[in-house]
C-alpha cells in the first residue's frame, strides 16, 4: 500500500469516520461511492468471498454501481465465468489495475469483455483490490471510471477504505437476527439428504417414509424457499442454516 498524506489522507479518513458510525450497509457502501468518486472512480462493484458453488454472482454482490445496461448484459450474458478479473482478485494480495491484465495475448473472449466495459460504457481505467483475512480471500472491490485519479496515494486511500469497509459490514451483517426457520424438522430432514446427494428412495429408506412423501417435501421446501430447483434449495437451506453439511 502507497502512502498517505495530505487531502488522500484526510479523505480516507473521512471514510473511515462515516463508516465507522454506519449502522446498516447502504450507508457503509454509500461512504465508500463517495471516497471512490472523489478520485473519479464512479463505478464501483463490491463482492464478497463465496460460500458455496452454487452461490451466484449476484448473490455475492454487496455493492454495484455499474452502468445498468453493462450489468444487465454482464449477469445475462454470464461474462463473469470469463472475466479475466474475476481469478486474478481471488489470487492477488495487492491491489492492480485493468491495465496490468487486459489485453491478454492467448484469452481472447476476456479481452472481449474487457474492451465492451471500457470503449460502450466507459469503464475506461479499472482498479481491483482484494481483501484477504486469516482465511485467505474474503471479498474483493472493482472500481472503474473514464477520467480518473491514478496516483500513489488516491490507490492507497481506496486500498484502506475498502478494507475498514469489509470489516464494518461483516460486523453489521453479525448483528443481523438469522432468517426464521421455515422448514419443518421432517422436510429439514429431507433436504439434509438430499444435500448428501442421496436419491428419493435412498432417503425414503434411511428415513423410512415413502418415495412420493420425500418428493412431496422437497417440493413443499422448494416453495417455502422460492427456488426452482433440489440444487437452489440446498444452497438457501445452508445459507439460512436450515441444515448443516
Amino acid at each position: 500500500m502507497g502512502s498517505l498524506r495530505g487531502k488522500h489522507f484526510q479523505a480516507a479518513l473521512d471514510a473511515i469516520e462515516s463508516i465507522g458510525q454506519a449502522e446498516t450497509s447502504s450507508d457503509v457502501c454509500g461512504a465508500v461511492s463517495d471516497l471512490t468518486g472523489s478520485f473519479g472512480y464512479n463505478h464501483i462493484c463490491f463482492l464478497t468471498s463465496c460460500d458455496c458453488k452454487e452461490q451466484t454472482f449476484d448473490d455475492r454482490v454487496v455493492l454495484k454501481l455499474w452502468p445498468r445496461a453493462w450489468a444487465e448484459q454482464y449477469s445475462l450474458s454470464n461474462f463473469y465465468a470469463f472475466d479475466p478479473i474475476a481469478p486474478r482478485i481471488r489470487q492477488r494480495p495487492e491491489s492492480f489495475t485493468w491495465a496490468e491484465i487486459y489485453p491478454s495475448s492467448t484469452n481472447k473472449i476476456a479481452n472481449s469483455i474487457m474492451e465492451i466495459a471500457t470503449t460502450d460504457y466507459g469503464l475506461k481505467h479499472g482498479l481491483c483490490i482484494p481483501v484477504h483475512g486469516m482465511n485467505g480471500y474474503q471479498a474483493g472491490a472493482s472500481v472503474a471510471g473514464r477520467e480518473v485519479e491514478g496516483t500513489q496515494e488516491a490507490r492507497a486511500a481506496i486500498e484502506l477504505v475498502t478494507m475498514y469497509a469489509f470489516n464494518r459490514l461483516t460486523i453489521i451483517k453479525s448483528r443481523q437476527p438469522a432468517k426464521p426457520m421455515v422448514l419443518t424438522p421432517r422436510e429439514r430432514e429431507v433436504m439434509t439428504w438430499v444435500a448428501a446427494g442421496k436419491t428419493a428412495w435412498a432417503t425414503s429408506a434411511i428415513l423410512k417414509i415413502s418415495e412420493d412423501t420425500v418428493n412431496k417435501m422437497a417440493s413443499t421446501a422448494m416453495q417455502k424457499l422460492n427456488v426452482h430447483t433440489r440444487a437452489q434449495a440446498v444452497a438457501e437451506c445452508i445459507r439460512r442454516g436450515e441444515i448443516e453439511l
